[in-house]
């Protein structure tokens, strides 16, 4: 049977296809024939694509997905049994993979060949001609074949590879097409001094976990500690001090700081108060939206405000802003139990006016807590019909210092590095870089934007993130008696 390479590529030029001075496309295609995998390669670009690739015999020019009528016009011109589809934009793809999955997949007399524990940029999938050929012609593009098949699962035979060590965990992809990713493969290829072989790279990584402390990508910031509500489960009312509006010269000398790390990331307007209570709340969303390396922002809100106005906003040119409106009641008689005030209604109709301005960019969170599981079924039930999707949060009690409401502990068995240092910012509205989202009052804080550089306060946390890697825990905060150490942001 016949097992030829298929290497795809979705970067449309060759300056985005460059590892360690060599061309990734022809790197893999190398590595495969040095591993004695003896087999045709063929190249997919797409139509925007002018490199180097252009108008070979065996790269062929695609114009949507890799759909059904892409595979049947692509098996007809190669005349392969089975193609093995490699992502172009993969320097550390591994041949061993490749031809284990081949064999798996050839043993198997499978369809369809992946995996599932492999990160993006470190597996394959592998599609026999027979797959393609059972499907029905379309005249319009369809879904990519791979979409397809795992959504029907039960109507293919399909192989599922497993290899050990499971890297899952690292939430890393090893693609070109991610700058973040891009930054950690230069570290751990500037470390071995080669591309490392798949089996040794959670070792490389637990040995040097700097290679994973690359510069923030999320940033919480506390625009003001003023809101109208007062619910429950909110820490505002354990704050030692009072948290006054952010300047907005502290926005923008944050922004201008992260430029310093070349990497995209997402913005939080969250933080102990109501982010639509500032007073240039608007003004300050429209600042960071410009920023060309945002790539998303997030507005934790009570939604009281998020009227007329808020939605017009949101369908402005910019970052796209996801809103995630807090509301852990079912009715105007829980919201007052839990949220402190009368205003359901309000929230509610904004909730439904928002998702039909911006859809899939609203959400709704309610709060995992002994005061909602009586009417949790009956709240997902509601908002599901209205096609608005939910967070179910776990409360955090910020290391025991606000009454503990869970009814269920959410928290894994073991205990991995925390996401949070390794990632993530939090800033209180006074400048201050806090240790960490449990540190509300910012009481141990790492340093301050109006008078420390950005990458100063990173390089601090970077001792924090590994001794947490080590776990060696300091004591204040207890980060030892933390529970929010495997909830991940972005």
């Amino acid at each position: 049977m016949k097992v030829d390479i298929l290497i795809y590529l979705s970067s449309t030029n060759d300056d985005d296809l460059t590892f360690a001075g060599e061309f990734v496309p022809s790197l893999i295609a190398r590595r495969l024939r040095e591993a004695g995998i003896e087999a045709s390669c063929y190249y997919s670009v797409p139509s925007s694509y002018s490199g180097r690739l252009s108008g070979a015999s065996e790269t062929f020019v695609r114009t949507g997905e890799d759909d059904a009528r892409f595979w049947k016009d692509l098996f007809a011109r190669t005349g392969a049994d089975h193609l093995c589809k490699i992502l172009g934009e993969s320097p550390f793809f591994d041949p061993s993979v490749a031809d284990a999955m081949i064999r798996l997949h050839l043993e198997q007399h499978a369809e369809f060949t992946y995996s599932e524990n492999l990160p993006a940029g470190l597996t394959c999938e592998i599609i026999a001609k027979e797959l393609i050929a059972s499907i029905p012609d379309f005249d319009k593009e369809t879904l990519p074949i791979s979409q397809v098949v795992k959504a029907n699962i039960n109507q293919f035979d399909v192989e599922l590879y497993y290899r050990e060590p499971d890297i899952r965990d690292k939430r890393l992809s090893f693609l070109l097409t991610s700058p973040r990713d891009k930054r950690i493969m230069e570290n751990l290829h500037q470390i071995v001094g080669a591309i490392p072989p798949y089996e040794s790279l959670r070792d490389i990584i637990d040995r040097h976990p700097e290679t994973l402390f690359i510069g923030p990508s999320y940033l919480e910031i506390e625009l003001t500690g003023a809101c109208d509500c007062n619910c429950v489960y909110c820490y505002r009312t354990y704050l030692s001090r009072t948290h006054d509006a952010m300047e907005i010269s502290l926005i923008e000398r944050l922004i201008n700081q992260m430029r310093a790390f070349e990497l995209p990331y997402t913005v939080c307007f969250g933080g102990s108060g109501e982010p639509l209570m500032h007073p240039h709340f608007y003004e300050i969303l429209a600042l960071v939206r410009r920023e060309q390396a945002v790539e998303r922002i997030i507005i934790e809100t009570n939604g009281i405000a998020a009227g007329d106005n808020y939605r017009a906003f949101l369908l402005e040119p910019g970052a796209p802003v996801i809103t995630i409106v807090n509301l852990s009641a079912r009715d105007a008689e829980t919201y007052r139990a839990i949220h402190g005030a009368d205003c359901y209604d309000t929230v509610h109709d904004n909730i439904l006016a928002l998702a039909a301005s911006v859809p899939d960019r609203v959400y709704v969170q309610i709060m995992k807590i002994n005061e909602t599981e009586a009417f949790l079924d009956a709240f997902y039930d509601y908002w599901e019909t209205h096609k608005v999707p939910i967070i179910l949060q776990k409360q955090n009690t910020y290391i025991g210092r606000i009454p503990d409401r869970r009814y269920s502990d959410l928290s894994p068995i073991e205990r991995i590095p925390c996401w949070h240092l390794q990632r993530d910012l939090y800033i209180t509205s006074d400048g201050n870089v806090s240790f960490c989202k449990q540190d509300i009052d910012a009481s141990h804080a790492i340093g301050n934007i109006s008078s420390a550089s950005l990458s100063s306060i990173w390089n601090t946390q970077r001792g924090h993130f590994l001794r947490d890697y080590r776990r060696e825990y300091p004591s204040a905060p207890n980060c030892a008696a933390c529970d929010e150490w495997y909830t991940f942001n972005f």
